[in-house]
């Protein structure tokens, strides 16, 4: 990854002063993003096997990285300026003031709530603006490599006690970290704290697949063990969300190589060839079946027992959207008191406080003015995402779609106030830009002549097409650049 980072031939964002930031600052800024990306990843596993001693500390373990990227971005001028970064700002400061001066009055627990809310939403823009498409190659093909052994400890989590080393729960927790599943069956977390991480993880790691495959940069042997393992975590995994997750990824990377041009026989015999042949092999660790049994009898007492898919899927999701904006109230109770770690601080008991759906707990903390203008901003975000997509469909470019479904359910739907989801979000909504970027013509840019050469062609090419005896060219037709070839 870090020989795609250093390539010197890929075009730096103009800062605020028209000119170019350095390469070397663009290659800082883009290894403080992976060390963001990496810490997300494994910040779990830093809370449960070896810092447990540091369990809450580390929960903002990647707050100091992200002042690292904003002090880099701010100092060479390509931190972005636009107005939902004017808006984080005063939303952030309002959020804070009301919530010391006329909520719960505790600063320390505003402030982690605006910290939820507000203080990673710039790296989604930072993102955007600084990789390359070379890069999301990059971290796509490496993601889709670590899905392979972390599907493999999914599968070792899923066999072994809870009292286990692997199933070792927050702080050294002997209860161990797996939530109930079914058939006397943990669902297990892998390097995350809780069942949520890999509930983020695998639908991102089913967008890396479809980018993959779209742009044609993976190979038969990554296509196939990788397709495989996304595919075999969900019955191990005994997560619904794990599944409507991937199920929504898959529909619209298959709906964006259909619309992108990109479906041939080849690649659906490919696909079908390399996936087979994975889930071939995994399915022969023994006692697999014991995982379909486990995720079928999940699903069958939690989604068809209680009406469907329409009943206790849909049904629960549009109750978390409506029903909170019938128990708002007029003032709100302050930022932050509705996270788990507020509710901490603020009552010394674990909970999720006045309500533990996301759109609820904005409403709650916001009140009846700051609650919808948060939601607003959300929405604003995705907006603004969704719009990047369809300035790349008009290029004939979809590849972005699939991480644009799953952006939206986790900046609509997902629980910033747990570190996890939060990550998950800024992640997404921060690839989703970057692959909708243009993917400029590296060679071309690689072998353009300097600035005079490309003026001096340009005039000897307009002096050739006003050279009696020479007939003019077609309207429409640009004469090529002498120097490099290109049109």
């Amino acid at each position: 990854m870090n020989q795609s980072l250093n390539r010197s031939h890929r075009r730096s964002p103009r800062n605020s002063h028209g000119t170019r930031a350095s390469s070397e600052t663009m290659t800082r800024i883009r290894f403080w993003i992976c060390v963001y990306l990496i810490l997300w990843l494994i910040e779990g596993g830093l809370r449960r096997w070896i810092l447990p001693g540091l369990a809450t500390p580390l929960l903002v373990v990647r707050d100091p990285v992200l002042l690292v990227i904003y002090w880099l971005t701010l100092k060479s001028g390509v931190f972005p300026k636009n107005t939902l970064i004017s808006a984080t700002f005063f939303l952030g400061a309002v959020s804070w003031f009301f919530a010391v001066l006329l909520g719960h009055m505790d600063p320390l627990v505003a402030s982690y709530g605006v910290r939820c809310d507000f203080f990673h939403v710039p790296l989604i823009f930072v993102m955007g603006r600084v990789l390359t498409r070379a890069d999301v190659d990059s971290v796509c093909r490496i993601s889709l490599w670590i899905s392979i052994p972390f599907t493999l400890l999914l599968i070792a989590q899923f066999y072994s006690p809870q009292s286990s080393v692997l199933n070792r729960g927050v702080g050294g927790d002997l209860s161990g970290a797996g939530f109930s599943g079914a058939l006397g069956r943990f669902r297990p977390p892998g390097t995350f704290s809780f069942i949520n991480g890999p509930a983020s993880l695998y639908p991102m790691l089913c967008c890396a697949w479809f980018y993959l495959v779209y742009r044609r940069k993976i190979s038969l042997l990554l296509m196939g063990l990788s397709g495989g393992a996304i595919l075999l975590a969900i019955p191990f995994s005994i997560s619904r969300s794990l599944f409507i997750g991937e199920l929504i990824a898959i529909c619209f990377g298959v709906a964006a190589i259909a619309l992108g041009g990109a479906m041939s026989s080849r690649l659906i015999f490919r696909s079908l060839l390399g996936g087979g042949v994975a889930i071939a092999l995994f399915c022969c660790i023994p006692g697999t079946s014991e995982a379909f049994a486990a995720f079928a009898d999940r699903w069958e007492k939690s989604t068809t027992n209680r009406g469907g898919v329409q009943e206790a899927i849909v049904g629960r999701v549009v109750e978390g959207i409506v029903r909170p904006f019938a128990d708002m109230p007029v003032m709100g109770y302050g930022s932050g008191i509705s996270t788990i770690v507020g509710q901490k601080l603020a009552t010394g008991t674990r909970g999720f406080g006045y309500s533990e759906g996301e759109w609820g707990r904005i409403l709650m903390e916001g009140g009846l003015v700051l609650g919808p203008l948060v939601l607003s901003y959300r929405i604003s975000i995705l907006c603004v995402l969704a719009w990047a997509t369809c300035k790349a469909a008009r290029r004939r470019d979809w590849c972005s779609l699939p991480i644009l479904a799953v952006s939206a359910q986790m900046i609509l739907l997902g629980q910033w106030g747990q570190a996890t989801s939060l990550g998950a979000s800024m992640i997404t909504g921060g690839f989703c830009l970057a692959a909708s970027r243009p993917a400029s013509v590296e060679h071309r840019t690689r072998r353009s002549p300097p600035p005079r050469t490309r003026r001096l062609a340009r005039h000897t090419s307009r002096r050739r097409d006003h050279t009696p005896g020479i007939p003019n060219r077609p309207p429409g037709i640009q004469a090529p650049d002498v120097a490099t070839g290109y049109n």
